[in-house]
């Protein structure tokens, strides 16, 4: 009988907290940490109305003002210890968005899964956006029915705000009112425009390359100059400039160029997106008379100052017609640029498909450094027995070179802890940029790699040390270990470069080192104490050698004056002996 009226009683008092909750939950509920059902997690756009495939997660897209039918997805926490279902959500939107296809400000999305205690659940809203809202910050207001697993047809709801934000969106777009003039290198200024309703942030332009689509099957234009430009925040309708500079061949006149330009940026949500932009140049047509055309070989666009470098270019004749007597020669524009070798060819007859490369060696001075130059292609030619000169441009860069070499890598104490020390030494002409050191293994010495360092900037011909805090491995003991240094630089283009450091080090235990120390210190004080033990006992053998030669002497000396006296030896030396106390 106790135990039937202890359950009955047990009944009752669990049905007073479902009546309570059958009215809804208050905000303040919410907060109270005694709580149990859906609370708020998130609210983002995003591309589809069902939850992403396992192993995923949803995308967070951008959506700006005028795009009309959008997803809003709102996460949910089950925050408790039942599990719940048949959840419906009812948002009730702020001014300028509605129900998709519908006039109505309440948005309606069911969730019908079984949804653990403690798991997260989405509620995807389909939300029209209108032209006329704007980007900011929003609050919605969401009330939530749901059922507990265990109360079959009881209902619960609660109801709590929802910030979301309209974020705009980032459209990129590139384009550029210059045109190029074919065999010359061209400075272009190309603008790039955020079109779109949201800052795009850390902007990148690279220049990667260039199409040709006027029907010649070898037109090309070529990025000669920078190809990275850093252009930082662009904000909705402002605009950035970068200028390349863009070589196109005499073959490629009269044709329309494509540069692509590969754009990466952070969107909305800081998200980092790469967009491909192809910018279209019309290259003007040549001069009627040009019959010839030349262009760079492999790299000889780019020329190393301070070095005696190859210059490799190739002479076509693009007219159609033999030419005869031809006389090539080449002069460099700048003063700063010398031809070393050859400057003049002679062609007796120049077939109709004539194409011949000429290579010769030049020398820039360092004072040309990250500029461009040019040389002048002189041609004196016979054509239907006129004669005629032509004179082409053959483009450059001037580059300078970064040589970077290690030395005196080695493990040594600093303050107690090990470091990896060394210095870098740039033998190079130029600074090698933003430069940075890691190291990336040394698996039997070290228990955890260091974070990268930076160096900052190399100056050439000037050492620069740095010193790599390590963690050593327990129980590593004294000797030598291998170990790999990753460096990174930029030159003046901002190009990436990196190579690697393998070598050996060797290493001491700071213990020992300290031993040593000691054991050195006490040797060289036994070995001074031994050397003035020896010292001593020679000038004591020194005096008592002396004294006795002295006396010596004496008894031969008084032997030879004395003896005619008939005196003994002994008596005379003891009376010689007795004056000389005397005297003293």
């Amino acid at each position: 009988m106790k135990i039937v009226i202890t359950v009955l009683a047990a009944i009752l008092m669990l049905a007073v907290p479902i009546s309570a909750y059958a009215q809804g939950v208050s905000y303040q509920d919410l907060l109270n940490v005694n709580y149990s059902g859906p609370v708020f997690l998130d609210a983002f756009w995003t591309d589809r109305t069902t939850p992403a495939p396992e192993g995923t997660s949803l995308e967070k897209v951008e959506v700006a003002p005028g795009d009309g039918a959008s997803v809003l997805a709102v996460t949910l926490v089950n925050r408790g210890l039942s599990d719940i279902t048949s959840v419906t959500g009812y948002l009730s939107l702020p001014s300028g968005f509605k129900a998709s296809g519908t006039n109505s400000e309440q948005a309606i999305a069911t969730n019908n899964e079984i949804i653990p205690a403690g798991d997260t659940f989405v509620l995807f809203f389909q939300v029209d956006v209108n032209e006329r809202t704007s980007v900011k910050e929003y609050l919605a207001s969401l009330k939530v029915d749901y059922s507990r697993i265990v109360e079959v047809g009881q209902y619960r709801n609660a109801e709590m705000n929802v910030p979301f934000k309209l974020t705009g969106k980032v459209i990129l777009d590139a384009s550029t009112d210059d045109r190029l003039v074919p065999g010359e290198s061209n400075m272009i200024t190309m603008t790039i425009t955020n079109r779109g309703s949201a800052p795009a942030t850390g902007v990148v332009v690279t220049v990667a390359g260039s199409t040709g689509n006027g029907g010649t099957a070898n037109a090309s234009a070529v990025s000669t100059g920078a190809k990275t430009f850093e252009l930082g925040v662009i904000q909705p309708g402002q605009s950035a400039s970068i200028q390349p500079v863009i070589y196109a061949s005499n073959s490629a006149s009269e044709t329309l160029q494509t540069i692509s330009l590969d754009i990466t940026y952070g969107n909305a949500y800081g998200v980092r997106k790469t967009s491909a932009i192809p910018v279209g140049m019309v290259v003007l047509p040549k001069p009627p008379e040009s019959v010839l055309s030349v262009a760079p070989v492999g790299n000889s666009s780019t020329i190393l100052a301070g070095k005696i470098v190859d210059l490799n270019f190739v002479l076509s004749n693009i007219g159609g017609k033999p030419l005869s007597d031809v006389i090539i020669s080449l002069e460099p524009e700048s003063e700063s640029v010398q031809i070393l070798g050859e400057s003049k060819w002679v062609v007796k007859e120049m077939a109709a498909d004539f194409r011949q490369q000429y290579t010769t060696q030049v020398f820039a001075a360092k004072d040309m450094i990250a500029k461009p130059t040019s040389f002048n292609v002189v041609v004196d030619y016979l054509s239907a027995g006129e004669a005629k000169t032509e004179t082409l441009n053959l483009g450059a860069y001037v580059d300078g070179e970064i040589t970077v070499r290690a030395y005196e890598i080695e493990v040594t104490y600093i303050g107690g802890r090990p470091n990896i020390t060394g210095n870098l030494l740039n033998e190079g002409n130029i600074m090698a940029l933003f430069t940075t050191i890691e190291l990336i293994s040394a698996p039997d010495l070290v228990s955890v790699l260091p974070a990268q360092q930076y160096l900052g900037d190399l100056s050439e011909n000037s050492p620069l040390p740095f010193s790599i805090p390590i963690s050593l491995k327990d129980g590593v003991r004294g000797g030598t270990y291998p170990v790999s240094l990753k460096v990174e630089y930029k030159d003046n283009l901002r190009e990436l470069h990196t190579f690697e450091i393998n070598t050996q080090v060797s290493f001491v235990p700071e213990n020992s080192q300290a031993s040593a120390g000691a054991q050195a210190n006490s040797s060289q004080m036994t070995s001074m104490a031994l050397a003035i033990g020896i010292a001593a006992a020679a000038v004591v053998a020194a005096v008592i050698i002396i004294r006795r030669r002295r006396k010596s002497a004496l008894k031969r000396t008084i032997a030879g004056s004395k003896l005619d006296n008939g005196d003994d030896i002994e008596s005379v030396l003891d009376s010689q002996l007795e004056k000389s106390k005397d005297r003293k």
